[in-house]
C-alpha cells in the first residue's frame, strides 16, 4: 500500500499526536520515510509552514532553544491541527468520519 504524501502525512501526525514542536514533526517524517539530513529537514519546515499560512494549523508555541542548533539559538515552533485543517483533511481524504 502506498504511503501518504510527506505533508498529509504531517497532518495525520500532528493530529494524532498534537500539539507537536517543529523538531518532533521533523524526527517523525524522517523516521516514517527513511529520510534524513539538512535538506530533508528544511523541507519539513517549509511543509509546517505552508501549512500554517494556508490556515490548516495553529501555532500553540514558541521557544529559543540553544541546544538545538550548533551556530547558536534557535527558534523552535509548535504546531497543532485546528478546526479548519480537519475540515480540509476530511474533503482530501486524510481523514476518515464516522457516520
Amino acid at each position: 500500500m502506498a504511503r501518504v504524501h510527506i505533508k498529509g502525512y504531517v497532518l495525520q501526525k500532528l493530529l494524532a499526536d498534537g500539539p507537536l514542536w517543529d523538531h518532533e514533526v521533523v524526527a517523525a517524517v524522517e523516521q516514517e520515510y527513511g529520510l534524513s539530513g539538512a535538506y530533508w529537514a528544511g523541507t519539513v519546515r517549509l511543509t509546517l509552514t505552508d501549512l500554517y499560512s494556508g490556515g490548516l494549523l495553529d501555532e500553540v508555541g514558541a521557544d529559543v532553544d540553544p541546544a538545538r542548533s550548533t551556530d547558536g539559538e534557535k527558534l523552535t515552533l509548535r504546531y497543532q491541527v485546528n478546526g479548519f485543517g480537519r475540515e480540509r483533511m476530511i474533503q482530501s481524504g486524510l481523514l476518515a468520519v464516522a457516520r
